[in-house]
């Protein structure tokens, strides 16, 4: 019995060990460095190229295009949801992983194995009586089967949450590539289609801007091979542990659809990727969401109008914001901003002069994953999964406030 217990003890030991490796979070998010954005401003002004090569489409291709666009937009809702769910089930496993550790760390104490020395058997030899020595010998069978069973459970839910960090991770890359296979998609349609609208900057907006942002890195001194979150403007970036809504208070009047169909709105934008907050007036001030690193200015976008994208790292994974319609903009690119800082002014009701994708005053809010100010859209995803915004104002929603 004396083997039996201290070889218990120490796989006790190792499980509580690798308990307090596996409950911090290990999301393995790739840097963006500036060689990529660089790749990426290549890659981007080659398919703008060849679409603009091959503008006179067929209504037959424009539909099959179409169609295929809609395709991968259904998969990448899919992925989205998936990894939202896959989230949920983590943080669940996290916070039971971490009971299981408290309780553990108690038995420990309680035992203190920490000592050395083998409780269980000086606990029996001090028996006074036969008797006591029965008595004693049945609560000791039952603290090692509790310790047993104990272990199991941690075991058993190590396992579960390795494999949802695997299933993470994959879902994570799918979406990635799916997010990509959509852009193309999309410059060759928008290329093609005069008409089509799509709210945020044009494709030439993105690439002079992408120009910019890459001159200012390389001014910087900054190598191709260097991590643009360490580099240039966003080198004061401070890690979040949480978000904060952009508003003081507010009320939402639109949802997120991505590349779906919008219900509640019947503007001439294809889709919505954000959440629209309004019951505010125009010039109401809209803060940064969480602490990050003012990414991309742009401003009388014909879609969106004024605009900021900022990009975050919460508990580790990288984010991008955007906030659209401002009236005005009071930060920089480069500026490190907190949930305190002024972002800008809320607009879009007497910017509509020059901001056709707005139908009064509100704040468009959207978030996307990774560091992508310039494909934002297909990055992004429903404020709602990280934040809890009250119902549509129309449907008998309420406020929230800070």
């Amino acid at each position: 019995m004396l083997m039996k217990d201290v070889m218990s003890m120490k796989k006790f030991m190792t499980i509580i060990f690798v308990v307090m490796i596996i409950v911090m979070p290990i999301y393995n998010v790739k840097a963006k460095t500036l060689g990529d954005l660089k790749n990426e401003l290549s890659a981007l002004e080659k398919k703008y190229t060849e679409a603009n090569n091959n503008k006179n489409m067929t209504t037959e291709q424009i539909n099959s295009l179409t169609s295929e666009i809609n395709a991968i937009t259904s998969r990448l809702a899919s992925i989205k949801n998936d990894i939202k769910n896959t989230e949920d089930e983590i943080k669940d496993n996290e916070d039971t992983i971490e009971k299981k550790k408290e309780e553990t760390n108690e038995l420990l104490k309680f035992l203190q194995v920490s000592s050395g020395e083998n409780v269980y058997l000086e606990y029996l030899f001090e028996a006074d009586s036969y008797t006591d020595f029965i008595y004693r010998y049945a609560i000791v069978s039952q603290l090692t089967d509790y310790n047993n069973n104990l272990m199991e459970e941690l075991e058993a839910l190590i396992t579960s949450l390795e494999k949802k960090k695997e299933t993470l991770a994959s879902n994570k890359t799918n979406l990635e590539n799916s997010s990509r296979e959509l852009e193309s998609k999309m410059v060759t349609l928008r290329a093609n289609l005069s008409s089509y609208q799509e709210e945020g900057t044009t494709i030439e907006q993105d690439i002079a801007d992408m120009k910019k942002e890459i001159k200012r890195y390389v001014d910087k001194g900054c190598k191709d091979n260097e991590n643009i979150t360490t580099c240039g403007i966003s080198n004061t970036m401070v890690n979040a542990t949480g978000w904060n809504y952009p508003l003081a208070r507010g009320c939402v009047t639109s949802e997120y659809v991505g590349y779906g169909q919008r219900t509640d709105w019947s503007g001439s934008v294809s889709g919505h990727h954000g959440i629209d907050l309004d019951c505010v007036g125009e010039g109401t001030t809209v803060y940064g969401a969480a602490n990050g690193t003012v990414a991309r200015v742009v401003y009388r976008s014909s879609c969106g109008g004024n605009m900021v994208f900022v990009y975050h790292s919460v508990n580790g994974t990288p984010y991008t914001t955007v906030y659209m319609h401002l009236l005005s903009i009071s930060v920089s690119e480069g500026q490190a901003v907190t949930p305190m800082t002024k972002i800008g002014e809320v607009g879009g009701g007497s910017t509509r002069s020059y901001d056709a994708c707005t139908g009064g005053t509100h704040l468009h809010f959207g978030v996307a994953y990774g560091h992508n100010a310039y494909a934002f859209n297909s990055h992004s995803f429903n404020p709602r999964n990280i934040y809890n915004f009250p119902a549509l104002v129309y449907s008998s929603g309420g406020y929230f406030s800070r």
